[in-house]
């Protein structure tokens, strides 16, 4: 029997668990004219009657937005929407009529491929034949120019070295989203004295399946390393949940070369080091089959079926680390000969000089968050609330994780759209990027 939701109404027969159509029927676009006024009714009711008292008014109201449309529309519906605006025409529409610098670069991966043998050894992997068509990634570079420019802010601008590499989230079958993205990565931008901001457009699932992502993230990192003479220790790099996967992805593919890409020759394991890495919500852990998934979704929009069809859309090897983060392996001196290397506790230099995790205790995904913490990039742990003292607790410190009481998966994003500034989980990253800026 299929549950009712809040007012007593049964959800459409499709769900959000259902993977996507290339279209919507004549019947599915009719079902729009009364499931846009359940979507009004089953907001109010959940700002009325179950809105989440750890947050802001306007936080629920975002968070009531995309959980009641997941719980009303369709995958197809939802999918088709998501998919109109591509991350690059998203990324152009929000800079259109701001004081933006923006210039775009295709960055080749015929030079960087490996041979096709070296990808797969089972003969019928599609995998094999998904390679040859995985696109050239996109790089865009946003360079925000300050509203009034006097002498001394154009020279301290000049004088900025940092590049702020972001890989934006969506579960690899989601573009980039402008109204919540675009402000949230200009804020951390400015959070961490950055001169530049490269946002990656990457392939997306399921037409680009795993390892397409991967390939397109080392060939960015080559070419700034190469082609623009970048010193590592003055790249940040960030990513939100899926996003956040692809920042681990890298970072392990640096100290284990998978055999998708080539390995970075350019980086001198040992001596190279990153300024940061900031994981947002990351997606580190790969549900296998048989997993029991108990996490509770009542107030996170992100539920345990979407985390599911996602996986399934992107279809990730799960054995890899480069996939599954912190799942890929039972044995933990195999997770440990990845990990240990990335953060430095092998007894060589960690890749990473500083680190951030961030996970609200109310996603779907707290539980793999905290593993990833813990047993793979280490450090301590610290649980953030309205009345933390950030500045004391958590900015300055090298590597830590920090739960934010009570938000929902990548919460930032979500204030960022609605123009909220006061969230926790926002608090708490930027000021420990104003941290590392000093």
């Amino acid at each position: 029997m299929r549950t009712k939701d809040l007012l007593g109404i049964s959800p459409p027969k499709m769900t959000a668990d259902e993977p996507p159509s290339e279209s919507l029927s004549l019947w599915e676009k009719l079902s729009l004219i009364w499931l846009i006024p359940l979507f009004a009714a089953r907001v109010l009711t959940f700002l009325l009657f179950n809105r989440n008292p750890n947050l802001h008014w306007r936080q629920n109201l975002a968070l009531a937005y995309l959980k009641m449309s997941r719980a009303t529309f369709s995958a197809k519906t939802l999918h088709l929407q998501a998919r109109r605006t591509p991350t690059g025409k998203a990324i152009k529409s929000y800079i259109h009529q701001r004081r933006i610098a923006y210039s775009t670069v295709t960055v080749p991966l015929t030079h960087n491929a490996p041979s096709i043998s070296s990808f797969s050894t089972d003969l019928d992997d599609p995998r094999l034949s998904l390679k040859k068509n995985v696109p050239d990634p996109v790089l865009h570079f946003l360079t925000p120019v300050p509203l009034y420019v006097n002498r001394h802010a154009a020279r301290s601008t000049s004088n900025r070295k940092t590049t702020l590499l972001y890989f934006h989230g969506g579960g690899y079958v989601n573009p980039l989203r402008g109204m919540g993205h675009m402000p949230f990565i200009l804020s951390l931008y400015k959070a961490c004295g950055a001169k530049q901001t490269v946002v990656l457009e990457y392939a997306l699932a399921p037409e680009h399946p795993y390892p397409a992502q991967l390939m397109q993230a080392v060939a960015t990192l080559r070419y700034l390393l190469t082609d623009m003479l970048l010193s590592p220790s003055d790249i940040v790099l960030a990513g939100d949940s899926a996003g956040g996967q692809l920042v681990g992805a890298l970072l392990a593919h640096l100290a284990k070369p998978s055999p998708y890409a080539p390995a970075v020759r350019e980086w001198r394991d040992g001596e190279d080091i990153f300024k940061a890495a900031v994981f947002i919500s990351p997606w580190a852990f790969m549900q296998r089959p048989g997993d029991l998934f108990e996490a509770d979704d009542k107030w996170d929009y992100l539920s345990r079926g979407q985390g599911g069809r996602f996986q399934d859309l992107w279809d990730p090897k799960l054995d890899d680390v480069w996939a599954n983060l912190c799942g890929f392996s039972d044995d933990q001196d195999a997770q440990e000969e990845v990990w240990g290397r990335v953060f430095g506790r092998d007894g060589k230099r960690a890749m990473v000089e500083k680190t951030l995790v961030t996970v609200g205790t109310a996603e779907v995904l707290l539980d793999s968050c905290r593993r990833f913490g813990r047993e793979c990039v280490g450090g301590e742990t610290v649980v953030a609330d309205w009345e933390t003292d950030i500045d004391g607790e958590i900015k300055g410190k090298d590597v830590v994780t920090v739960e934010c009481v009570g938000e929902a998966h990548v919460q930032p994003a979500l204030d960022a759209a609605l123009g909220y500034e006061d969230g926790v989980m926002m608090r708490v990253i930027l000021a420990w990027l104003e941290g590392i800026a000093v």
